[in-house]
């Protein structure tokens, strides 16, 4: 679910409806949900990807805001939050920016206030959600790898020579070399450093590509 959406999710009916009709309304993609439950409910096992941003009410009947907010954290799901908040509230509400939380807008909300803040997550969210479908692209390459290949190609990311990759795995150079131009192939990439790069600016350094490929 790479797709960006604005949830609403609030128990008050007119709160809800008021909101969801302003985000369409400027544009966005808006769904609004009664409970967390619901949410929930709707996401289901693609809660990890769920992105765009959403909109909770603290103080909901059943799971609450915070509540909510907890489960998400722990699922590793990244989607920003904007809290809204009664005035009583706001102390309950800067524990929730503690936890991750981008920002809490007083009820009745201003509708100027929540869109500004809502673009400025839209952007960071596109970025997220760009870098993350970088990254799978760049990985799903390493499971067309043959175990070969990716012995090689460990090697290779921590700067060892092909000569060297040859002694050390009793292999000839010009074996080594054709493992590498075919791995190049399945990774749809120029060469080794060329890989490298792209999966740096993707936020996956060279240090993790090891690792994956020790597995």
């Amino acid at each position: 679910m790479n797709t960006l959406q604005a949830y609403v999710v609030d128990d008050d009916a007119d709160v809800r409806k008021g909101l969801t009709t302003l985000l369409i309304s400027a544009g966005y993609p808006a769904q609004g949900f009664a409970s967390a439950e619901s949410f929930l409910d709707a996401v289901g096992g693609d809660i990890q990807t769920v992105a765009g941003c959403l909109i909770l009410d603290l103080r909901m009947s059943g799971m609450d805001g915070l509540a909510l907010q907890r489960r998400l954290v722990e699922a590793g799901c990244g989607i920003p939050i904007l809290f809204l908040t009664g005035h009583g509230e706001v102390p309950d509400a800067v524990d929730a920016l503690r936890s991750g939380a981008v920002d809490f807008l007083l009820k009745p909300v201003n509708g100027k206030a929540l869109l500004k803040r809502l673009a400025a997550c839209w952007q960071a969210e596109t970025e997220r959600v760009h870098a993350r479908q970088q990254r799978e692209q760049l990985l799903s390459g390493l499971h067309r790898l043959t175990g070969r290949e990716r012995e090689i190609l460990r090697h290779a990311l921590q700067g060892i020579r092909n000569g060297e990759i040859a002694g050390q795995l009793g292999l000839s150079l010009r074996t080594v070399e054709a493992h590498r131009s075919r791995l190049l192939l399945k990774l749809e990439a120029a060469s080794i450093q060329d890989w490298q790069r792209r999966c740096e600016l993707a936020g996956l350094p060279s240090a993790r590509l090891v690792e994956l490929l020790g597995h």
